[in-house]
């Protein structure tokens, strides 16, 4: 790959956070990789999800199970950009964690460092509830950004049992432009499943076009499983969900997609050290 995964997960995670301004509230070397990869590895596994303590947790968990497997990634011949995509999830969700620096139970609220808007979490033992939801005063950069749009998320995470799940949208004029929906989840030997499903009304151009894109990623210790779909239903789509599943293979997320009329653009996994496309 050209450019280095973490470079594009950098770029991708600036854009949000410009696109986010503005809003007003409502409520290197294989070498390098090599050693990169065995840390991350002997962290991962040695931090069981019931001794997470807040959100910044769960995505460090994450970054690590996906950094174990970037240097077959980034050796691929082209960026596929829906691996990177799913860690931006938690752009937002970092951030809830300084709205309750002490971690303790509670209703708390406050603006949100990186975003610039009002945020809130609620928190009981290992549960958390969070959210936001204001109206963007300014434009962005991009078509689905525009003053006057509602931007939401409303999401929720139990650190004990090791999921996340989050839910977006963009609305405009009443009718939702913008959705992204999203499912992670850690198991006891360190894996983690991401199921992501993001969709769009309008093109880069902003012109009327229906896409949807389904992501599946089984991230691990020498385990690296990914199923992407594609579709035209917009965000009006159905969610798809694992979460009170035990697991979820990749043929059992192919099927899952296809079922859903999703088109299966493309799967695989990494194999003696090299990404291979199925």
């Amino acid at each position: 790959m050209k450019l280095n995964t973490m470079a594009l997960y950098i770029i991708l995670c600036l854009a949000l956070v410009i696109s986010g301004c503005g809003g007003s509230s409502n409520t290197s070397s294989t070498g390098a990789d090599d050693q990169k990869q065995a840390a991350s590895s002997k962290k991962s596994d040695g931090k069981p999800s019931s001794s997470f303590n807040k959100i910044s947790d769960y995505s460090e968990a994450w970054n690590e199970v996906y950094n174990q497997n970037e240097a077959a990634i980034n050796k691929y011949d082209e960026p596929i950009m829906e691996l990177v995509t799913p860690g931006l999830e938690f752009v937002s969700g970092v951030q809830y964690d300084l709205l309750n620096m002490d971690n303790k139970d509670g209703h708390f609220e406050g603006k949100l460092m990186m975003a610039g808007f009002p945020g809130v979490l609620e928190r009981k033992g290992s549960k958390m509830s969070f959210g936001y939801d204001y109206i963007r005063d300014e434009d962005g950069f991009s078509p689905t950004a525009k003053a006057g749009d509602r931007i939401v998320e409303d999401g929720n995470c139990d650190l004990g049992k090791g999921t996340y799940v989050t839910e977006t949208f963009t609305e405009r004029n009443g009718q939702k432009i913008e959705r992204s929906y999203s499912e992670f989840k850690r198991f006891k030997n360190g894996e983690m499943i991401c199921l992501r499903t993001y969709s769009s009304s309008l093109n880069f151009r902003g012109e009327a076009d229906l896409s949807n894109t389904c992501t599946y990623i089984k991230a691990g210790k020498d385990k690296f499983d990914f199923v992407v779909g594609k579709a035209t239903q917009g965000p009006a789509f159905e969610k798809l969900s694992f979460i009170d599943k035990s697991d979820l293979s990749k043929d059992e997320a192919r099927q899952m997609m296809e079922a859903a009329g999703y088109q299966i653009e493309k799967s695989g996994g990494i194999a003696g050290g090299k990404l291979v496309v199925d």
